[in-house]
């Protein structure tokens, strides 16, 4: 199986994106779900306030780094989250 580093999208992105993925990703080792959440928020407004943003293939990247830290469980209930809040924009 590929991970997250090995993937291409990853591999072509500007080296700063690819920093801040890698230390987004050490940041989210060994959290739980609810600790998780936070950390994430805080990471992707960030980004926003330095004007960095992502294509829709490196948001992917972003989600299997997030989802690989989950337990099967946490991964259920982060599904039903991204499901609820994908919902709630086309609305």
């Amino acid at each position: 199986m590929e991970t997250w580093q090995q993937n291409e999208a990853f591999r072509r992105m500007d080296p700063q994106k690819q920093k801040m993925i890698e230390q987004l990703a050490n940041s989210l080792q060994g959290k739980k779900l609810t600790e998780a959440l936070p950390l994430l928020t805080g990471w992707k407004n960030e980004m926003s306030r330095q004007n960095i943003s992502f294509t829709p293939e490196e948001n992917q990247i972003l989600t299997e780094i997030f989802s690989a830290q989950l337990t099967p469980h946490q991964k259920r209930q982060f599904e039903l989250l991204k499901n609820a809040g994908l919902n709630r924009r086309h609305r």
